[in-house]
Formats: C-alpha cells, sequence, structure tokens
C-alpha cells in the first residue's frame, strides 16, 4: 500500500478534545482485546490505557497513495503515524507499527507469524501466500480470522516463538484463515494443484513509506501468544499435558478436514529425518522424477543440488531444516551413500574420501515401488509463479481460477463543485462527499419538482431561478427558460468529477480505452490503443500479447500530444486490429462500455 512515496499529504492539524475522546471509545470498541478481561488489577486503566492508544496532542491529516486510494492519518506530537483509515469517513481505524511498538498490555491484533527471512516480493507490494505462514503443524498458535479482519504479521530471526512485529495485512482469502489453511493442507495431502489465491493484503510493512516517514521505533520482542480463538486448542492446559488434551487437538483437528495429512511429526527424531532423506534419495533416482541427475556426480553435488530440493513438500516448513544428513542416523553424506551402495541402489566410487556415485539401478525394488509426490523444489516453484502472477496483478482486479479476470467495477463519482455549493445544498447534496453518476438527475428532478420549476406547457424545459440560475452560469436568471437537457449538461460540467475503478478511488473524469485505425504512408494500416494506464494495464506485457494475438508487430510510442512528465504512452499494432484489440481487453475484466472505437485520420 505505502511501497511508494505518497500522491498527496495534507498538513496535519490538531484534533479537539472531543474528537479525541470519540477516537479512544471507538478504538477501544474495536480492538476490544487491549482491555482483555481477567487481567490483573495492576494492569492499566480504560482512561490509562486511552492515553497510550490516543495521547494528547495527537493530529490528524488527509493523504493519497502513488495508487490514488484516499484516507486518513493520525499522528503523535513527535509526527508518527498511530492510525490509519482508508476511504472517506472510513470508521475503521487500523493500527501502524508504530503503534505497535508502544508499550501495550495486549496486542490489538491477532498476529500471524510467518517465515524469516519474508518474501522479497511482499517488500514490493505484492500479497501475502499461504506458504509463507508458520506453524501450520502447531494450529493452537494461528489465529482464526475472517474474511475482511486486519491481523499482525510478525518473524522471528530464530524461527522459533520469540517474535517481533514486520507488518499489517488484511485477509481476504475466501472462509478467512480457516479456509485458506484447509485448503493449503488439501493441497499437500492430494498433491493436486488447488488454487490457493492470495492470503492477505499488505497493507503496511517495515522499511515501506509509511516505516520511512516515522521516526523509525525499535519494535519489541515477545513471545507469541496462543490467540483466544484459534484454529485448534494448544495441546495442554493449565493442568499439564494428558492424553485427552492430545486427543482432543486431534479431533478438532479432523473437523477440518486435515487430519490425514502426511506432515512431519512435531519434533522429528534422527530416524524421522533418516526416513524423510532416503525418500528423497528414491525421487531423485526415479525415472519418473521431474529432477534426476546425470552420473557420474560427485556424492555432494547429488545432495545438495538434487536430494535436498526432492525432500517431500509436506514437511512443515519450520522444519525443514532439521531434515538435513547431519542430523540424521548417518551424520556423515559419505557413510550414507556407502550404505545406499550396499542395499545395490547405487554404485559409488571412493577416491581419497571423496564419494562419487557412478550410477543407480533403476530397476531396484525400492525404486520401482516409490511413488512420487510432490517435492519442496516443486512447490516453492508453484509458489513463486503464483507470486510473480499476483504482484503483476496488483491493482489490476480480481482473477479467478481458470485465470479469466472479473470485470472490473467501474463507477463515476461526482461531487459539487465551487461555483455551485449553494444549489446542491439546497437540493439536498452533501457537498463534501462523492455520489454515483445518475443521483445527480435524481436531485435535478427533485430540485424541480419542489421548487415547481417545470414548465407547464413543455416539460422539456424548466424556468430558472436564482440558485439555478447560477450554477448553470445564467446572467440574469429570474424568468429565464433553459432546456432540462442543457441545464443537466451544464451541471455535469461544473461539479467534481472522479472515478471508481476497482474500488479504488481517483480523482479526475474516467477516458475510456480508445482504439483508431490509421493509415500510413504505404497504404498500410495500423491500430493505435491509448489510454490503458487508467485501468491499470500493464502496456508492455499487453504489448508482447498482442504481438502473438494479431502474429504482426507491436510497438510502443509516447502518447502523441501528451506531456513527457506524464508518461502516457499508445500501442501501434500492424493491421485493422480493433476486434482482436477489444477481445483480449474484456479477457483482463475491462468492462465493454469503456473500450471504445474513434475515426483514424492519415498517420504521416
Amino acid at each position: 500500500m505505502f511501497k511508494k512515496a505518497l500522491a498527496h499529504q495534507s498538513n496535519a492539524t490538531p484534533i479537539r478534545s472531543s474528537a479525541r475522546r470519540q477516537l479512544i471509545a471507538a478504538v477501544l470498541a474495536q480492538y476490544p482485546s487491549c482491555l482483555e478481561p481477567g487481567v490483573a488489577d495492576d494492569g492499566p486503566s480504560e482512561k490509562e490505557l486511552g492515553k497510550v492508544l490516543v495521547p494528547e496532542g495527537v493530529r490528524m491529516g488527509s493523504f493519497e497513495t502513488s495508487a490514488g486510494i484516499e484516507g486518513t492519518m493520525y499522528f503523535d506530537q513527535e509526527g508518527d503515524p498511530l492510525w490509519m483509515t482508508f476511504g472517506r469517513n472510513s470508521k475503521e481505524y487500523i493500527p501502524t507499527l508504530s503503534l505497535l511498538s508502544l508499550p501495550l498490555p495486549h496486542p490489538p491484533l491477532p498476529i500471524l507469524q510467518i517465515h524469516h527471512p519474508i518474501p522479497p516480493p511482499l517488500l514490493t507490494g505484492a500479497p501475502l501466500f499461504v506458504p509463507a505462514l508458520r506453524n501450520l503443524s502447531r494450529l493452537w498458535y494461528i489465529p482464526d480470522v475472517p474474511e475482511g479482519g486486519i491481523v499482525a504479521f510478525a518473524i522471528s530471526e530464530k524461527n522459533d516463538l520469540d517474535v517481533s512485529y514486520i507488518g499489517i495485512g488484511r485477509v481476504v482469502a475466501k472462509g478467512g484463515v480457516r479456509g485458506a489453511v484447509e485448503r493449503r493442507l488439501q493441497k499437500l495431502r492430494s498433491d493436486t494443484d488447488v488454487d490457493e489465491g492470495k492470503f492477505c493484503e499488505v497493507l503496511c510493512i517495515k522499511d515501506d513509506h509509511l516505516w520511512e516517514i516515522s521516526s523509525k521505533p525499535t519494535l519489541p520482542t515477545f513471545p507469541l501468544p496462543i490467540p483466544r480463538q484459534a484454529l485448534a486448542p494448544p495441546p495442554q492446559s493449565t493442568a499439564g499435558p494428558s492424553s485427552s488434551n492430545v486427543s482432543e487437538v486431534q479431533n478438532n483437528v479432523a473437523k477440518m478436514a486435515i487430519s490425514d495429512t502426511p506432515k512431519a511429526p512435531s519434533n522429528l527424531s534422527a530416524s524421522d529425518i533418516s526416513t524423510l532423506l532416503s525418500l528423497a534419495l528414491l525421487q531423485t533416482l526415479s525415472p519418473e522424477s521431474a529432477s534426476s541427475p546425470s552420473f557420474p556426480i560427485p556424492a555432494s553435488q547429488l545432495y545438495s543440488g538434487f536430494i535436498l530440493p526432492n525432500r517431500p513438500a509436506y514437511i512443515p516448513k519450520d522444519q525443514r531444516d532439521d531434515v538435513v544428513i547431519a542430523k540424521s542416523e548417518w551424520k556423515k553424506l559419505a557413510k550414507w551413500m556407502k550404505e545406499a551402495s550396499k542395499e545395490g541402489l547405487i554404485k559409488i566410487k571412493d577416491s581419497k574420501g571423496e564419494i562419487t556415485v557412478q550410477s543407480c539401478d533403476v530397476n531396484h525394488p525400492s525404486i520401482q515401488g516409490h511413488t512420487t509426490f510432490v517435492t519442496i523444489a516443486e512447490d516453492d516453484a508453484k509458489a513463486a509463479k503464483r507470486a510473480a502472477r499476483e504482484a503483476a496483478a496488483v491493482g489490476d482486479g480480481s482473477v479467478t481460477g481458470k485465470g479469466k479476470r472479473r470485470e472490473l467495477e467501474v463507477e463515476e463519482l461526482w461531487k459539487p463543485g465551487p461555483g455551485a455549493v449553494s444549489f446542491w445544498e439546497a437540493a439536498g447534496v452533501d457537498k463534501a462527499s462523492l455520489n454515483p453518476a445518475h443521483s445527480l438527475k435524481t436531485a435535478l428532478d427533485e430540485y424541480l419538482v419542489k421548487r415547481k420549476l417545470v414548465d407547464d406547457r413543455d416539460h422539456r424545459l424548466v424556468k430558472l431561478d436564482d440558485e439555478l440560475g447560477r450554477a448553470v452560469g445564467a446572467k440574469n436568471p429570474t424568468g429565464q427558460v433553459m432546456a432540462r437537457d442543457e441545464v443537466l449538461r451544464r451541471l455535469r460540467a461544473g461539479v467534481t468529477w472522479s472515478v471508481s475503478i476497482g474500488g479504488t478511488v481517483r480523482k479526475g473524469p474516467l477516458q475510456p480505452i480508445t482504439m483508431a485505425v490509421k493509415t500510413r504512408q504505404g497504404r498500410k494500416t495500423v491500430t493505435i490503443v491509448t489510454g490503458l494506464e487508467t485501468f491499470g494495464v500493464d502496456i508492455e506485457e499487453f504489448a508482447e500479447e498482442l504481438r502473438k494475438l494479431c502474429a504482426g508487430s507491436a510497438s510502443i510510442q509516447p502518447l502523441t500530444g501528451s506531456s513527457p512528465k506524464l508518461n502516457l504512452q499508445e500501442i501501434m499494432v500492424q493491421g485493422p486490429q480493433v476486434k482482436v484489440i477489444t477481445e483480449a481487453l474484456v479477457e483482463k475484466g475491462i468492462p465493454k462500455r469503456w473500450i471504445k472505437e474513434v475515426e483514424g485520420g492519415k498517420r504521416k
């Protein structure tokens, strides 16, 4: 959300004491965990906690992100952002990392621990995917958050349970956290390509622009708490571990339809690690393996380049680092290779302590009876491809399971312009709110009926009063008559227009994507496509797509007549390709009514 500098940020001004009290009440109502019932009496009172969450002297300012998303931010006296909202008049207050760095008695947000180091695409604005989530084998550490809920991201540099905050996001997965985890474990169980989709939208993260404008406070390290509402209860209660506790966990996991998921035990023994490495070796040597070595090959290269990537993907990510030769029963790679040679799986050559694997017996019963599985390398490759696709699709709209985009929701919005505020107030329209396009005509009709300004003999004409006359720019409005369509046209021209594309509000009227077939010298025709930037279409990718669809050239050039500062571009495609281009744009989710063909001329 804040991967780039803000497009606009107003000066922050102090809020009134009454507004501060209302903000404290709203925050405590939205995050009741801050005052968790049953805490010790020596904890902070509601008044004391309010001073921490919303300190005295708090200031408020509006902002607009580089993507055109508007919002409000609340700063402390030092200028650190503490709370933010997205959208006009939103009452959903979202804490920032600066707020989470404060000494709070309880975490205000449910916490999701993700793997360290964090996936690099997160730092470039990409969403979070389930494979980055830790504790899939310990569901009592994963909060049960519904779709649309706000969560905090935390990491541990040692990949243990001592964590620190790293970011804040919104759960966008269907079915919330529970649904996303179920789909993830179903995929691991069945080895099928289940479309998991996006898990969380990243609202802010450490080192983004929001972090840069703060004082970069130290984010404390704390033990990962067990959430009050987790995906499964913890394996033991305060009375100590018992078989009934373990049975209860197993029953709850079974209800989630993941009890039969192949996974490593919570604490892998040396025997377990040896078994998993043996499976990885059989996967490597199998003729059906997607990644097989060429012999002869040094044992160290076979181990690092093939065996480790071919470990089963159902090993939880927080335990994969344990499945290595040093923690197995063999301890040394040479000992394992010699044992595998004695079993007849491979033939080796020992030269001054250096083991070289000469060949393998593909007819060995262990290899013949081996059933292939999804490997860590394959799982990582799928996650990387999906992350790359989603990163490229940020801001472009949702994608269905079949790869075809859902149609973008495009809505024109307006608010009264400065020259006709008094008329719109008389018509009952709030001067600060954004209204759908159809409401403009409705407001005018209601005003005309209420003031009895419709011409009795011809309803296509209206009489102008002082307010309406000033709004449409009439010099002497009293007694004048004007066509209703002309009044509507002038009113539309006098308001301030914005547009909502896929839920993102941008200022200014919406211009459609235009296509013009033009004739160049030599009687060659080309199709010029402009206006793609407004709908978030990647121009370079779309040009490459058109080269394939049209089986011809498609070049990118600066938009003729536009300012270089705007960095607007157009695509010139060989031949008359209006139909093909229209279908390609509709496939991307662009509504057909926003794709126009205009008259072309000769291009020299």
